[in-house]
């Protein structure tokens, strides 16, 4: 007896539907698009150039990240929606289908979010291309003057300190005349000529927390032969600015800290701004579902929206 064999195309039938989920990802980045738009209408009129007038930095930035979060979650929803609304329905438990439908939704968040890292790429190839070709321009002009500001900006080196310790000229207080002092023959230098040697002095004391009794009492020489105040004056100035210094860098490492703490924040909220676009497109995928089963048309404040 002959058989006879029945296809019945379900294998021709694709599992995932690429064209629905790429018109939610479109539609995802359009609604963000016009959404984040309409924030900064509200973002500037909250901002006033006027001191005390407007509301606050903190104010407009809990306004910026709440609103953020909102866009993100408002484009992937409706990314989704539309994704689950238009997949094409097949022989399928209903089970089945919600999560093919929320499984619709999870790839318009996914390919949503490798455009926009895709874009934020490219967009920060380009930024350092220019910066590249901005600082060739303007370093072929600036060559004259580099060296001396190398010179008097440059890293600090423990063996450029050993250096300038082992080759030290110190001056020498006069007895004749109170707080008057008076330097070798061979010492020589100016202030511009001492200044790198300061810098090294200062960048020593900074980053050990202390400047000792030696270096002190050399700066303090070096200021009163240069202002000719006497000497407990000019010790006097050298602990102050010691300590002025010290204050600047432990308000630097304050701020450094703030920031560390904003970018915690920041990637934390991200994160979760992320996770609750994850759930939103994928309810909103499954909600498009059983309207397109339903044959029931989306309502918005209790009348159709589409």
């Amino acid at each position: 007896m002959a058989s006879t064999v029945v296809t019945t195309g379900a294998s021709s039938v694709r599992y995932v539907e690429w064209g629905p989920i790429i018109a939610g990802a479109f539609a995802a980045a359009a609604i963000s698009f016009l959404l984040l738009t309409f924030g900064s209408a509200i973002g500037l009129s909250m901002a006033s150039p006027w001191p005390n007038a407007g509301a606050s930095a903190t104010t407009i930035g809990i306004v910026v990240a709440l609103w953020s979060v909102l866009v993100q979650i408002s484009g992937f929803a409706a990314g989704g929606y539309i994704a689950g609304r238009m997949r094409s329905r097949w022989l399928e438990s209903s089970s089945e289908g919600r999560f093919r439908d929320g499984a619709h939704g999870f790839l318009v968040w996914a390919v949503g979010i490798v455009f926009g890292a895709g874009l934020l790429a490219l967009g920060g190839l380009s930024a350092i291309q220019t910066s590249v070709q901005s600082a060739a321009l303007v370093g072929a002009g600036a060559m004259a003057g580099a060296t001396n500001s190398l010179a008097r900006n440059q890293p600090f080196n423990t063996a450029d300190y050993a250096t300038d310790y082992l080759l030290r000229s110190a001056p020498v207080a006069t007895n004749q005349t109170p707080g008057t002092v008076t330097t070798p023959p061979t010492a020589t230098q100016t202030g511009s000529d001492l200044r790198p040697e300061v810098n090294r002095i200062f960048s020593l004391g900074i980053r050990d927390q202390s400047i000792s009794a030696r270096d002190r009492e050399y700066l303090a020489l070096l200021v009163s032969q240069r202002t000719g105040l006497p000497q407990p004056e000019a010790q006097k100035r050298v602990d102050e600015t010691i300590a002025e210094a010290q204050r600047l860098e432990i308000q630097a490492r304050e701020a450094a800290d703030k920031a560390r703490k904003a970018a915690i924040v920041a990637a934390f909220l991200t994160a979760a701004s992320l996770l609750a676009s994850i759930i939103a497109a994928v309810s909103a995928a499954s909600l498009g579902g059983r309207h397109r089963d339903e044959d029931t048309y989306p309502h918005f404040m209790g009348r159709r929206f589409w």
